[in-house]
């Protein structure tokens, strides 16, 4: 298990520690208007990987896949550590995103390989708040390593040392049955048509949704070409998948259930509200109280280690009872009553009233977070696990990119409205207002008068609460789609993955499992 926990641990640790980094990245390129493409390529690379490693785990096998994803990924991070321009760097990213979604993705798989589901949860639940922790430690640990004496590049090399030694406890400790086919015959299984359409798809939406409100409007032609084309390339790609392959990247007997369909759709809300906190708390505290990028980011902890907490104290909850809709009303209940409260945040409120508030939040998100993967995961055959579970997780990335969107023409917008008033006001300090759109810790420097900076603060506050506001619905949306949610029974036995049947192409689950999947 150390292995697995390491390889989660990083590749998810990589998904958010270039936030407490990317100023001083900026600053050595001298490149501020590319930066935040170091972010988002590895999350288009990382999102668009996803769903294909379930079935290439299936066809070259589970062990065989992880550690093919982790070379990747370690490639990735030499060459971002050790980048001599902005470019090299941005495709040191693009490497690593691809290795990394094998590590986040692959480890729950396998965990679901060798564990029962009524065991399942306690396992998972680990998994879960180790991924929760890595993804919001990420940007504080990210501030540190830039603070440090090696700078920047240790927020990549970091992950060298840590991915080797996850490497070796991987081809030393875990036993998994092996594939028999030759390579030829693995090679003649892939959908390679399934697996183009797919990737041109979801990178399009994936750059239309980066694109949209910040580098370019929502209206432009470019921002609404890749997302009419991508939406159009993803249909087609449903359409490939119904009629051509023998063995599909995402078999459409999937959402037979309609409970595979909930439980996917939930975890687009999912990645919104737990992305949406984690991105927004550290500006809000930044703005208002002046804080550091890394003690910003320690405000998290309060929203963090309740996540933590609940997850693994839920997963033994559903492991002992065998009951997982209880637990997702309960949590998205709380989660959305949490967003509400964050309505409370304004330039005046207390830090233990702010503390007070974002634990609320994170005892929802917490108990919600593994009894959805449960949900999915009792709802179809035992032989589409690997591809129900990567596709659980990519949609849940994609989920935060929609959210993060959605955040951020909601901020933009509103900031556009609230500052015309100080752009009349003010006219001879335009430049400084400018200053504080593009960069908030701007209204701390010393060129900016007490009163501007004052007018600043509330125009900010203000569009942050708006953007907690909008928060709100996804978390409704959450509770209400657990409520139709159908119980269907955790097994007690063994089931046969593919994993556990020699990696053929196994349609040997009998006639009454099937039915047994099937709404």
């Amino acid at each position: 298990m150390s292995a697995l926990s390491l390889s989660i641990f990083i590749g998810s640790l990589e998904q958010t520690i270039v936030a407490g980094s990317l100023p001083a990245i900026a600053e050595h390129f001298e490149a501020l208007d590319s930066i935040s493409w170091v972010a988002t390529s590895f999350l288009l690379a990382s999102t668009a990987m996803q769903p294909l490693y379930g079935k290439l785990s299936d066809i070259f096998g589970r062990i065989e896949t992880l550690i093919a994803g982790l070379l990747v990924f370690l490639v990735g991070s030499a060459v971002s550590g050790a980048a001599k321009s902005m470019g090299m760097l941005i495709g040191g990213r693009i490497i690593q995103g691809l290795g990394a979604s094998a590590l986040i993705s692959l480890v729950m798989v396998i965990v679901s390989d060798i564990s029962i589901e009524r065991e399942r949860a306690k396992i998972t639940s680990v998994f879960a708040a180790i991924w929760a922790t890595s993804s919001v430690l990420g940007p504080v640990l990210g501030g540190v390593f830039t603070q440090s004496a090696g700078g920047w590049r240790w927020v990549f090399y970091f992950s060298l040392p840590v991915g080797g030694v996850a490497g070796i406890f991987i081809v030393i400790f875990l036993r998994l049955p092996r594939p028999h086919d030759s390579f030829w015959e693995k090679l003649r299984r892939i959908d390679f048509a399934g697996m183009i359409i797919m990737i041109g798809g979801m990178v399009m939406v994936l750059l239309a949704l980066s694109f949209g409100g910040k580098d370019h409007p929502w209206s432009s032609p470019l921002v609404l070409c890749l997302l009419i084309f991508g939406i159009v390339v993803i249909a087609i790609f449903v359409l490939v998948e119904w009629k051509i392959p023998a063995e599909p990247i995402v078999p459409l007997r999937l959402f037979k259930n309609r409970n595979v369909g909930l439980a996917l759709t939930q975890q687009i809300f999912m990645g919104a509200t737990l992305f949406g906190p984690t991105y927004y708390i550290p500006i809000y505290f930044s703005v208002v109280k002046n804080s550091s990028s890394i003690v910003a980011g320690l405000y998290l902890l309060p929203y963090l280690l309740p996540i933590t907490i609940l997850s693994v104290a839920t997963g033994f909850f559903v492991s002992k009872t065998g009951r997982y809709r209880e637990p997702q009303w309960v949590g998205s209940a709380i989660l959305t009553v949490g967003l509400c409260l964050l309505m409370l945040f304004d330039e005046k409120v207390t830090t233990g009233k702010a503390i007070g508030i974002l634990i609320v939040g994170g005892i929802g998100m917490g108990i919600l977070m593994q009894p959805v993967l449960l949900c999915l995961q009792t709802a179809i055959l035992a032989r589409d696990i690997a591809t129900g579970t990567t596709l659980f997780v990519a949609i849940r990335s994609l989920g935060g990119s929609v959210g993060l969107a959605v955040f951020q023409t909601v901020q933009q917008n509103r900031l556009n409205v609230l500052l015309t008033p100080l752009y009349e006001k003010y006219k001879e300090h335009k430049n400084i207002i400018d200053a504080t759109v593009q960069n908030q810790a701007a209204i701390y420097y010393d060129n900016v008068p007490d009163d501007l900076r004052q007018a600043l603060i509330q125009v900010f506050v203000k569009a942050l609460r708006s953007v907690f506001y909008s928060m709100i619905p996804f978390a409704g949306l959450l509770f209400i789609l657990s409520l139709f949610l159908k119980h269907i029974p955790l097994r007690t036995k063994m089931a046969k993955t593919q994993a556990n049947s020699n990696y053929k192409n196994d349609n040997s689950d009998s006639k009454e499992k099937e039915e047994n999947h099937t709404v």
